[in-house]
C-alpha cells in the first residue's frame, strides 16, 4: 500500500469540476492524494486537500476537501468546504458548504450551512443545517 501524498502549489492543479482550489501558498497550498495512492489513516491539513486516490480514515482541513472523480474515501470529512465528485462512505462536517457533483456518491450524513446536490449525484443519508445560521438549499436544473 502506498502511503504518501504530494504537496503542490494550488495554481498547478485543478480538478475536473468548475470548483477551484485556493491561490498558491494559501494555508500551505494543496495536498494531492494521487490516483495511484492509497492511504489508511487520518489526514490533517491547514490547506486544501484533493483526493484522487483511495483514503480510509478521517480527512480534515482548515480549508477545502475535494474528493475528485475516481477518488474514494471511507471515513469522515471535516472542512470549511467539501466537494464530492467521486465516492464517499462517511459523514461530512462542512462549516460553510458541501457540494455533490453529477456522478458522485455519498453514503453518510452531512452537517453544513449550504448544500448543493447536482442531478446525477447519489446521496443516501441525512442532512442537517445549524439553526444558528441562515441555511440555504441550492438547487440546479
Amino acid at each position: 500500500m502506498k502511503s504518501s501524498g504530494q504537496a503542490v502549489p494550488t495554481d498547478s492543479y485543478t480538478t475536473n469540476s468548475k470548483f477551484t482550489l485556493g491561490p498558491a501558498g494559501a494555508k500551505g497550498g494543496a495536498t494531492v492524494i494521487g490516483a495511484d495512492t492509497a492511504i489508511k489513516g487520518d489526514i490533517k491539513s491547514r490547506g486544501d486537500i484533493v483526493v484522487s486516490g483511495v483514503v480510509e480514515g478521517e480527512v480534515s482541513s482548515e480549508s477545502k476537501i475535494v474528493v475528485a472523480a475516481g477518488g474514494a474515501v471511507t471515513g469522515r470529512l471535516v472542512a470549511v468546504e467539501v466537494v464530492v465528485e467521486g465516492r464517499l462512505a462517511g459523514d461530512v462536517s462542512a462549516s460553510k458548504s458541501a457540494s455533490l457533483l453529477n456522478g458522485s456518491e455519498l453514503r453518510g450524513d452531512i452537517a453544513t450551512q449550504v448544500i448543493m446536490i447536482e442531478p446525477g449525484a447519489t446521496f443516501v443519508g441525512r442532512c442537517s443545517m445549524p439553526e444558528t445560521t441562515q441555511g440555504q438549499i441550492v438547487t440546479k436544473s
